[in-house]
């Protein structure tokens, strides 16, 4: 049976309560390190690795047959070692299990098809398997000469060497999720397959495509071509003689064994052969794009594209590049599904283009909070953990259900403005402040910063958007201020807490000079140095001096004298405190750690204030 796959539901797997997953012809899932992508893929595969464990052939009657339950070990691909452990919450019952369902249509007969795979524990600890639906479906989803669907990882390379394999253990391979090892295998039975021995002698001889027989070789080698212009793959094996298969890639300036490929190139040839060769209704890869660099992320594009369009194959796949990403968004026969918590993020077309942006922010996790309407309030940091700037934002007023997306840096401070702007375009009740620290910058450098941001908004027409600088040179100094230290740590003496802190500025003074000179260097290159900022009125609105603030200002004079709280770097300090304090107060270190971000009066800054208060 021929089946066009249209639709894969999961249901209680992993972290999966209920997902539906619409195909197109390149469907990719995108979402953070824990969203359930890879939990989808795994369903996938493993609900067809299932009927294959229990398909025991065609009656006579032309009814296929199928066991009521399968060992364990029995099933080829399984993403745990006991397969009754990836229900949903705690292991599968007799009662209570997991199902996956696909739905697709018959190519012969034009009729709709689906089928359920309902997965309990059954006796003796095997598992029990109920099906649901068209029977025939379920056959061909189960044939192991054909599988229906192949799962790879993504590709960082291949084995210098690879010993031939069997068809039957290469099926066996791509069902259990290793068909990256079998590279060179796949491509020879390929090459064998679909060749008599003339037109073998022939490519190796001439390389024309235009000379092949139509068959999957020839698909494979045209679409390598179009994603690689002027390379073709030489397989090279005589089974009698040779214990390696043998397999080269000629360009048109060199050739090289497989292994020297690029691994955006095996990537590509990877995905073109195994589907040429099974012509499987379902591919599944799992960040294809690891280890790409752009350029090669546009060819596996191409590839993808390319592939569904010959082969009428369904590719599912995890991403984490926002410029693949980019390219499948406009594409009408491609689908971008983002997941969160193991389940669909609903967006819709206006909100469509935020997905590549927060993919660069690496922000996807937090990202589905930005567009749930509940969340009026949208706080934009620098740093990667949210808690501490989430306490400080709530100390100064936000409210308790603020959002808060990291944007990891400031190297990414572009990408988070052009975030914010198209946030303010999709959700027009809500408003954003995007924190900045202020890393040894003056009042008047910060506010020279803060006005330049504005005037660039008001130019483009954006509102609600809100930038603040740290009332201290980051987060973490807020925190380890004295007084608030003092009142969250109450039952200390406040003698310690000022013999803390002093201790850890002595110990800690040759790094903290280090950083504010590094960070006075910067400032001094980015604003004092560039005659356009110069130019510019704000220069004069916050009163910038002519010349740089000298160095003397910022750090000790001579190696006697301390460093100064207040030009201390605030993450340095923390990092050395928690530890001290935490030798003060005992108990659990984690408890201890906590304790410091709370909220006290002495978080309070009125540039904070004013950003939060309610408008």
């Amino acid at each position: 049976m021929r089946i066009r796959l249209d639709k894969v539901i999961i249901k209680d797997f992993k972290r999966i309560n209920s997902l539906e997953i619409e195909l197109q012809p390149v469907t990719a899932l995108v979402g953070g390190n824990t969203s359930g992508k890879s939990s989808a893929l795994q369903a996938a595969q493993l609900g067809v690795s299932i009927l294959q464990a229990a398909f025991r052939g065609i009656r006579p009657n032309g009814v296929p047959d199928f066991a009521g339950t399968v060992a364990n070990d029995s099933v080829l691909f399984r993403p745990t070692e006991r397969l009754l452990d990836l229900r949903r919450g705690e292991s599968a019952t007799q009662n209570l299990g997991y199902s996956i369902t696909y739905c697709g249509v018959g190519l012969d007969s034009n009729a709709e098809k689906e089928i359920t795979i309902h997965i309990r524990r059954g006796k003796n600890a095997n598992i029990a398997i109920t099906r649901s639906g068209d029977d025939d479906f379920a056959a061909a989803l189960a044939d192991s000469d054909r599988p229906f669907s192949i799962f790879t990882p993504g590709l960082s390379g291949i084995p210098i060497r690879e010993e031939w394999r069997t068809k039957g253990a290469m099926d066996a391979a791509v069902m259990h999720g290793d068909a990256n090892l079998y590279l060179r295998t796949v491509l020879d039975h390929l090459f064998t397959r679909d060749l008599d021995e003339m037109a073998r002698a022939a490519w190796r001889r001439e390389r024309n495509i235009d000379l092949l027989p139509d068959s999957g070789w020839k698909t494979f080698s045209k679409l390598l071509e179009r994603c690689y212009p002027g390379t073709c793959v030489v397989v090279s094996h005589d089974h009698q003689r040779d214990r390696y298969v043998k397999v080269d890639v000629e360009t048109a300036d060199a050739s090289v064994t497989l292994d020297m490929a690029s691994t955006g190139m095996l990537q590509v040839i990877q995905i073109i052969a195994y589907t040429c060769f099974y012509a499987p209704p379902l591919v599944l890869l799992d960040e294809p794009d690891a280890h790409l660099h752009a350029d090669s992320q546009s060819r596996l594009y191409d590839a993808l594209r390319s592939v569904a369009t010959e082969t009428k194959t369904r590719i599912l796949f995890a991403s984490h590049s926002p410029q693949l990403i980019q390219r499948l968004m406009y594409d009408t026969d491609a689908a971008v599904v983002w997941m969160s918590e193991g389940a669909k993020v609903p967006v819709d077309d206006a909100q469509r283009p935020a997905i590549p942006i927060l993919m660069t922010l690496g922000a996807l996790s937090a990202g589905a909070d930005a567009f749930d309407p509940a969340r009026s309030v949208i706080l934009m940091t620098e740093d990667k953990l949210s808690r501490p700037v989430t306490v400080l934002a709530k100390a100064n007023g936000a409210p308790e259900n603020l959002a808060v997306i990291s944007y990891n840096g400031c190297g990414n401070l572009p990408a988070a403005r052009l975030l914010a702007n198209m946030i303010t375009d999709m959700r027009p009740d809500a408003r954003i402040i995007l924190h900045r620290d202020r890393d040894f910058r003056t009042e008047q450098e910060a506010q020279f910063e803060l006005l330049i941001a504005a005037s660039e908004r008001q130019r483009n027409g954006v509102t609600r958007v809100t930038e603040v600088f740290t009332p201290l040179n980051d987060v973490e100094h807020s925190f380890a201020q004295a007084a608030h230290l003092k009142e969250v740590f109450n039952e200390l003496a406040p003698e310690l807490i000022d013999s803390a802190i002093a201790d850890v500025i002595i110990f800690k003074r040759d790094d903290l000079v280090h950083a504010a000179r590094i960070a006075r260097g910067q400032i001094s290159n980015s604003l004092y140095e560039s005659p356009r900022k110069r130019r510019k009125p704000e220069w004069t609105a916050a009163e910038m001096p002519d010349n740089t603030p000298p160095i003397i200002g910022f750090v000790p004079a001579n190696g006697l004298i301390p460093v100064s709280f207040e030009h201390s770097h605030g993450k340095m300090l923390m990092d050395a405190l928690r530890p001290k304090i935490h030798h003060h107060v005992g108990g659990a270190s984690q408890v201890s750690d906590g304790r410091i971000y709370a909220v006290t009066p002495h978080l309070l800054a009125p540039g904070w204030r004013d950003a939060f208060s309610p408008q």
